[in-house]
């Protein structure tokens, strides 16, 4: 049942009183605060100020505050905000602890407290950390209008500007916008921030491109009053204009300025004419220059910089020299920016001789020039062959964490990659390519990889494919395909193993020539049943085997004897309609005649020709050998005979071979004869012709033979490699010669022969 009107309305004003009576006298708590403040700091001072603050709670503590005739000392200020602070945080732990109770620091600390603390903390240097803090704090609990309400309450321009600068400075999302916001509140409440801060965040929205934010700020900074406009408001105004294209508006801006009783400087001009060169209006920049100087504003390196960089947008540069003249009758010298922009000129025009002497005068008067002039110097030099200068110029850019152009890397590599000796360079810059971001183009990138991977670098062109993966910058099938064949030719199926797995997992494409590759490794390195493997992986993600993938195979089947299972192969390859070449048909022969089924490679012979296919060198060279092998020396030189009259020329490895089945069926006079005439007709049958004939007459112990044969070489300049040592030296023991055998034994350790 509700009470009656008249009860309810004698309760209220109870309470009130109530309430009322519970604050003590503004004066009298200043006064006791004072005192508690004061006082040296101890248990018992820090319980009296606990109680005294219980008493006074967050209302009665802002009048004790707003009754001083003076801000709070800093110190004191600092530690009434540290007691009031460590009293929220221990009632946060009993509420969390027991689930219950009010923080006695949460009660006290009201916005119109931290406002009059806020008031004593900027007052002293040495507290402006705290300050900083605190404000972030209150920012923290309290929503931006409350907070910026109770700064500005507190009535002190050194506030305000803190409040902009916490908001700016922050690394949350929307900082600026906060930094507006808060600039808003203060200076429709009386308490405008400085104009230097006014300014600091006019210029950072110009920066952002905030046009419309800038007007705002600059209409409510003018009709509000509250604060004075100067030269750099007006300047960081016409410069956001320009930035926009908003030229017209800019030059509004500028008469503004001058009815406001204000002076342009050089860098309100300044900003104003690079707006007009970067929008094409040059002879309006330079008709700007005219009225600065009549209006007794001294124009600067910056101001000619800027007309330079016009000019040269404009493709003007005829009128370049004039400008030149102007600066040095004013006795201006040229900056950075002039050289720069005068080099780039040059550059792009192809006056590489002036653009490098200009460089060079730069380099000696010690200014740096910019990345682009490096980059623009770097190309001439690649476009003039000094590539050993371009290649300097990159190493000093890179020296100095300079940006490199994509092309400039591009063009140094690739100059690199003809110079012997010089591929820890190519993976060392392609890594530094890399590492920021970039990687050479797809060509250049295979390139690199083929020719690391001869050069048994096959570590350093891994890892630099590795590195890219991780970039995430895309990498050509191409390229892992070179990668995958460098690993396969240097027997590491390991890695290449790996370097498939990780296509496979990322995502990468993959062709039939990568599992060509891996089928090919597989094969070379022994392992017939991963290869078979991958042709049927290859098979499943839908790449059709090829004659390249079956001639593999069929290779590996015959190298091991296999001739079953290679038939069964060439049958499954003939049914899919792929029909065999030369390779095929060389592969089975070869196959047989090291089977010493000379018959079976006969048919193969016929089979090939019915075809339409022509037997080549290698073919001819695999059937002297199987007629070798079964020690049919006739047929094997009816062979090579008919091999001539085909039109096929013989090579040094036809007849090394047939010299040596010549030795091994006993006949060492054919063989001689043979290898006269090969001498006599010019053909170089290098090491391995002189080893078969030294392995010949050693096999029947004429070592004085051999031995006349092994001097032979020496005489021709042709290295005996381990098998020629090892077989004189075998052939001395078994003669008993130990000391001639133990002479050529240190002969070949120190000759380091292979």
């Amino acid at each position: 049942m509700k009470p009656p009107p008249h009860l309810a309305f004698l309760r209220c004003r109870r309470r009130r009183r109530r309430l009322f009576s519970s604050v003590p006298d503004a004066a009298a708590a200043a006064a006791e605060l004072a005192g508690a403040l004061a006082a040296a700091p101890s248990p018992d001072a820090t319980r009296d100020l606990a109680a005294l603050l219980r008493r006074l709670g967050g209302r009665g503590l802002a009048s004790a505050l707003s009754s001083f005739a003076a801000p709070l000392p800093a110190a004191s200020a600092l530690r009434l905000l540290h007691h009031a602070l460590s009293n929220a945080a221990g009632s946060s732990a009993s509420r969390h602890g027991h689930g219950h109770g009010h923080g006695l620091g949460d009660d006290l600390l009201t916005p119109r407290v931290f406002a009059l603390l806020l008031r004593s903390l900027v007052a002293d240097r040495s507290t402006l950390p705290s300050a900083r803090r605190l404000i972030s704090r209150i920012l923290h609990i309290y929503p931006l209008p409350t907070a910026a309400a109770a700064v500005a309450d507190a009535a002190s321009t050194a506030t305000s500007d803190l409040l902009v600068h916490v908001c700016l400075n922050s690394a949350a999302p929307g900082s600026l916008a906060r930094a507006t916001d808060a600039f808003r509140v203060l200076s429709t409440r009386g308490s405008s921030p400085s104009i230097k801060t006014c300014n600091i965040l006019v210029e950072a929205l110009a920066r952002t491109g905030q046009l419309d934010t800038v007007r705002k700020v600059f209409d409510q900074m003018r009709d509000d009053k509250t604060v004075a406009l100067d030269e750099f408001t007006y300047t960081s105004v016409i410069k956001a204009l320009g930035r926009a294209g908003e030229l017209e508006a800019a030059f509004e801006m500028l008469e503004e300025l001058g009815r406001a009783g204000l002076r342009p400087s050089g860098v309100t001009y300044n900003v104003l004419m690079d707006a007009l060169c970067k929008n094409g209006r040059v002879d309006e920049a330079f008709q700007l220059k005219g009225r600065m100087v009549k209006g007794k504003v001294r124009p600067s390196v910056v101001t000619f910089g800027i007309l330079i960089n016009g000019l040269a947008r404009g493709e003007r540069f005829g009128e370049v020299g004039t400008v030149l003249q102007e600066m040095e009758g004013l006795g201006i010298t040229w900056n950075e920016v002039i050289y720069n922009e005068l080099i780039g000129w040059y550059c792009r025009k192809g006056h590489c001789s002036e653009a490098l002497r200009l460089f060079d005068e730069m380099v000696s008067k010690g200014m740096k020039p910019t990345a682009v002039t490096y980059n623009f110097i770097a190309k001439v030099l690649c476009k003039e062959g000094e590539m050993e200068h371009a290649e300097q110029i990159l190493e000093d850019m890179l020296s100095t964490g300079m940006v490199v152009h994509y092309g400039l890397f591009n063009t140094v590599i690739a100059w690199l990659l003809q110079r012997p000796g010089r591929l820890d360079a190519v993976a060392r810059l392609t890594r530094e390519m890399v590492s920021r971001g970039m990687k050479p183009n797809d060509a250049l990138m295979t390139a690199c990889t083929q020719k690391l991977c001869k050069g048994g670098k096959h570590q350093e062109a891994t890892g630099i494919w590795f590195d890219v993966m991780a970039k995430g910058l895309g990498i050509s099938i191409a390229t892992s395909n070179a990668l995958i064949h460098g690993l396969c030719q240097g027997r590491n199926m390991k890695e290449a193993t790996k370097v498939l797995r990780t296509m496979v997992t990322k995502g990468v494409e993959l062709d039939r020539i990568t599992y060509n590759i891996m089928i090919q490794g597989c094969c070379k390195d022994g392992k017939l049943e991963e290869a078979l493997k991958l042709r049927d992986d290859m098979i499943k993600r839908g790449f059709k085997p090829d004659l390249f993938t079956f001639n593999t195979l069929l290779h590996a089947y015959c190298n091991l004897g296999k001739m079953e299972e290679a038939l069964h192969l060439l049958d499954q390859m003939k049914s899919e309609g792929l029909k065999p070449d030369i390779v095929t048909y060389g592969t089975v022969i070869d196959g047989y005649c090291k089977a010493k089924d000379i018959q079976k490679a006969i048919e193969y012979m016929t089979e090939l020709m019915k075809n339409g296919l022509k037997p080549n060198v290698v073919i001819y060279n695999a059937l002297i050998g199987g007629y070798g092998r079964i020690g049919n020396i006739s047929d094997a030189i009816g062979t090579l005979d008919t091999m001539k009259s085909s039109g096929i020329q013989p090579t040094a490895v036809t007849y090394c071979s047939l010299m040596y089945w010549m030795c091994h069926a006993g006949l060492l006079e054919e063989a001689k004869t043979i290898f006269a005439q090969c001498i006599e007709n010019c053909i170089d049958l290098g090491v391995i012709g002189y080893t078969v004939m030294i392995h010949g007459f050693c096999k029947v112990g004429k070592i004085d033979e051999a031995v006349m044969y092994f001097k032979e070489m020496h005489s021709r300049g042709i290295a005996p490699n381990k098998i020629t040592y090892t077989t004189l030296i075998y052939a001395y023991y078994k003669s008993g010669n130990n000391e001639e055998a133990s002479r050529l034994f240190d002969e070949m350790v120190s000759s380091h022969c292979s």
